[in-house]
Order: C-alpha cells, then structure tokens, then sequence
C-alpha cells in the first residue's frame, strides 16, 4: 500500500507539473501573437522600403544618364 500511496503522490505532482506547463505555454503563446503581429508590419515595412530604394535607384540611374546627355550635346556645342 505504501507504493500505491507513493505512485499516487507522484502521479498527483506530475500532473499538477503538466498543468503547470500548459499554462505556461498558453501564456507564452497569447504573450506572443502581438510579436508576431509587430514583426510581420516589420517584415512588411521592410519590403516596401526595398521597392522605394530600387525604385531611387533606378530614378538616379536614369537622371544620371540624361545629365549625361545634357553634358555631351554642351560639349559639342562648344
């Protein structure tokens, strides 16, 4: 009987350690989903941040090209 009692205190702590740990992780988990959200905007951001840059990038590339142009047709004229 003493083993029965001992097993039943220990099963009785590893579920109290269970319930324990699943209450952990439902925290966890609800404590997350704000994160998740901030770091997806983040990720968002970021990826209309790059399009911006590329589309500078281009817009620079192609004003340099014209002044360029622009240098050339002068130096002829001169």
């Amino acid at each position: 009987m003493d083993i029965l009692k001992q097993l039943e205190a220990k099963l009785q702590t590893l579920v109290q350690q269970r319930n324990a740990l699943k209450d952990e992780v439902t925290r966890l988990t609800t404590e997350r989903e704000p994160m998740e959200q901030e770091l997806h905007g983040l990720r968002r951001r970021l990826e209309d941040l790059q399009s911006e840059k590329t589309a500078l990038t281009k817009e620079r590339d192609d004003v340099r090209l014209e002044i360029e142009g622009i240098i050339k047709s002068l130096e002829d004229i001169a």
